[in-house]
């Protein structure tokens, strides 16, 4: 089933911030009789400001991202080593 729907819809493809790719703006019914202009200066406003007032947001973002992978890699390591040594131990025993 389609439905129809009247909405003002904004994508900014190019947000230059170091996080965000594309964002997209629904407008709510209220402000949507705005012109082009006043909309994209909202837009403005709220996107590219992130990277600005978080400071380290970005900073904290890779090292979060950088603490899993490591996490990742030691479990993995781990159970490596622990498969191994069980199947070492098996071997052993049984000669």
């Amino acid at each position: 089933m389609v439905k129809g729907v009247n909405k003002t819809v904004i994508e900014v493809n190019n947000t230059g911030s170091k996080i965000f790719d594309r964002i997209v703006f629904y407008v709510t019914a209220q402000y949507g009789n705005l012109s082009a202009k006043e909309l994209m200066k909202a837009t403005e406003n709220f996107t590219f400001q992130f990277d600005k007032r978080s400071g380290r947001g970005y900073k904290k973002l890779r090292r979060r991202m950088l603490r899993k992978r490591i996490f990742k890699a030691l479990l993995f390591s781990f159970i490596t080593l622990s498969i191994a040594a069980a199947v070492f131990f098996t071997v052993r025993i049984l000669t």
